[in-house]
């Protein structure tokens, strides 16, 4: 969900005491992206209230537990060693390989762009992706953190929540909420704990709309496949098409994880 300014938010995680230096060296790591594949001190001091001694200390912690390296004189890139825990990473995405077969046919059978999504803490992840040939720009891209309160398969994942961790879940996210809007998604989340489906219009991106049903594994919510396409030329009946074919879908996924266990 945005809030006025049109930015997505999340809630805020509970922070662990005692652990404030260790924090800053994972903040700093994580500062490294396709975007950002090299950092200097300065590009340190500017982001983080620290001093220059406070940075190169935690430069020296990373080096030393080869996380990253000194690539030329004052600039620092992500070691080799960052793959192999990017290799464990991929191996836990849940259901991954399970997931791409029923994306591919939702994205076959719609004609528009099936996601794969889980939880992660208080965010939702996109893990898989399945474009069509006229794809939308969307905020959900694999490995993206998104917040559970917007969007269709995000509510869905949300719905899991029992009411005690859903009011936590609210008082992380502080004044984000007017009392009204957590009254009306208190409504949609009941009614999408019933019945295990979802839909959304403009929550996330303006103009998208989106259908989205949970995935089971012996019971219990694992996940959510979902539907995207822009608002404007989908008429009721193509709205009804891709709700069946979502349902159609989580059932495959359902049945496919069933077989894997087997």
């Amino acid at each position: 969900m945005m809030n006025e300014d049109g930015v997505a938010v999340t809630a805020e995680p509970q922070r662990t005491k005692g652990v404030d230096s260790a924090r800053r060296a994972l903040q700093i790591l994580l500062q490294f992206s396709e975007n950002t594949p090299e950092l200097t001190v300065d590009n340190l001091l500017e982001d983080h209230d620290i001093s220059v001694p406070s940075a190169y200390r935690y430069i020296s912690l990373l080096r030393e537990m080869d996380l990253i390296e000194e690539r030329e004189k004052g600039r620092f890139v992500l070691s080799p060693q960052v793959l192999r825990l990017a290799r464990a990473a991929e191996a836990s995405f849940d259901y991954r390989a399970q997931a791409q077969p029923v994306l591919n046919k939702l994205a076959d059978v719609t004609g528009e762009t099936a996601l794969y999504l889980r939880r992660v803490n208080d965010s939702a992840v996109c893990l898989a992706i399945a474009e069509s040939d006229h794809p939308i720009s969307i905020s959900f891209q694999p490995g993206h953190l998104m917040p559970l309160h917007g969007g269709a398969a995000a509510k869905v994942l949300l719905s899991e929540f029992t009411p005690s961790k859903l009011s936590q879940y609210f008082s992380r996210l502080g004044s984000t909420l007017s009392k009204t809007a957590r009254a009306n998604l208190e409504n949609d989340l009941a009614a999408i704990r019933a019945s295990g489906y979802a839909e959304s219009a403009g929550e996330v991106d303006q103009g998208v709309w989106a259908s989205a049903a949970g995935i089971h594994v012996k019971g219990t919510l694992v996940g959510a496949v979902t539907v995207v396409a822009p608002a404007y030329r989908l008429s009721e009946d193509h709205r009804a098409a891709i709700a069946d074919a979502v349902r159609a879908g989580a059932r495959d996924f359902d049945e496919a994880l069933a077989a894997r266990r087997a």
